[in-house]
């Protein structure tokens, strides 16, 4: 059975530095929590608390304490509550998604669109830096009846560039002045169209990543619009009937996968199959090359 991984696969920037920051912030012995998980992936989130950086559910209840801002950001309203509170704050906001919230916070005179999911974190931080004529959408929502003298759109940033681009193909006839913003994570581009090259190959997709993670949630779907996809946060979740008739298997991970969890689903992978030629490290995994096909 052939086991390849898709480039561009596991922790982004974004992800690594919010990480860096909270670890650097506890170690100087302070009381340090997020707002909120830091980064979706409960493996990790879970690290952290053993290391002593607990998750805050509300703005309200922090005071006085280092608070580290999640990758995905917080809302307008959060931060001053935050800071009211005596807290001293660490913005680990990924700077991709702080671009999106001060694009939508200088566009003051324009109504603004967000095509995006209106219940992820980082676009309702988006929202909130917002006017009252900004709103989140979806690549199909029906916008036929509506028309504007000027327009301003922006994007979550892990969604899929042809999505943007359907938008904005709609929105252009019902248009004078369209401005577009293209706050989609080059990162994120990267992984989906490798992820998607590898899918088109592969007998199964094993896509790593948090069940709440947008990315990873946007991973899986494009993988199994190709070819069988499933999607686990741990190696635990495999079992030796998944592989079955599989002579290619395929691996992605999302943004908030460290190269540890992949590199347990390699060798978990090699286990199932028998196959003693496990990898120490991340680096030993072989790669997809689409001309190897």
């Amino acid at each position: 059975m052939k086991i390849r991984l898709a480039a561009s696969s596991g922790f982004c920037f974004g992800v690594r530095r919010a990480i860096q920051m909270a670890l650097e912030a506890r170690e100087n012995g302070d009381e340090v929590c997020t707002l909120g998980e830091l980064i979706h992936n409960p493996p990790i989130v879970q690290e952290l608390r053993d290391k002593g950086i607990e998750v805050c559910p509300s703005a309200e209840s922090i005071q006085n304490k280092v608070v580290v801002i999640r990758s995905h950001g917080i809302g307008k309203q959060e931060l001053e509550t935050l800071q009211q509170g005596g807290n001293r704050i660490i913005d680990a906001t990924c700077p991709y998604v702080k671009r999106a919230q001060e694009i939508v916070s200088s566009m003051a005179d324009y109504p603004v669109l967000i095509l995006g999911d209106a219940n992820h974190p980082e676009v309702m931080g988006m929202l909130s830096y917002g006017n009252e004529q900004t709103r989140v959408v979806q690549e199909d929502t029906d916008l036929s009846e509506e028309r504007w003298q000027k327009l301003c759109v922006v994007s979550q940033t892990t969604q899929r560039l042809d999505s943007l681009q359907n938008l904005v193909r709609k929105l252009l006839p019902q248009t004078l002045e369209l401005r577009v913003f293209n706050t989609i994570c080059l990162a994120t581009t990267q992984r989906q169209d490798a992820a998607l090259a590898l899918a088109k190959a592969a007998d199964l997709m094993i896509v790593i990543g948090g069940r709440n993670s947008a990315n990873t949630r946007m991973l899986q779907q494009l993988c199994s619009a190709q070819t069988r996809s499933v999607q686990i946060e741990t190696e635990a979740e495999l079992s030796a009937e998944l592989f079955d008739n599989v002579k290619f298997v395929g691996i992605t991970a999302g943004a908030s996968t460290p190269a540890e969890m992949i590199l347990k689903v390699y060798n978990k992978i090699k286990e199932i199959n028998r196959d003693a030629d496990t990898a120490t490290c991340s680096e030993e995994i072989p790669l997809f090359k689409e001309e190897s096909c």
